[in-house]
């Protein structure tokens, strides 16, 4: 495996984290600061997953 598939997938798995962390933050609804850095953490996820999508298929070997 090399470098770059290795960290896409890293990345996701952190993407996948934080993503389920901030769902359950929204669930809560409960207004505040945690509320806030939820929203931003979904819109972060949002766009990082497409690009380690795009890093694994660029560079899966083959």
């Amino acid at each position: 495996m090399n470098v770059p598939v290795a960290a896409a997938l890293i990345g996701l798995a952190v993407s996948l984290w934080f993503g389920i962390q901030a769902v359950r933050e929204l669930k809560r609804d409960q207004p505040g600061h945690s509320h806030n850095a939820a929203m931003i953490h979904i819109a972060m996820v949002s766009l990082f997953v497409p690009f380690c999508v795009i890093v694994l298929f660029a560079y899966w070997p083959k």
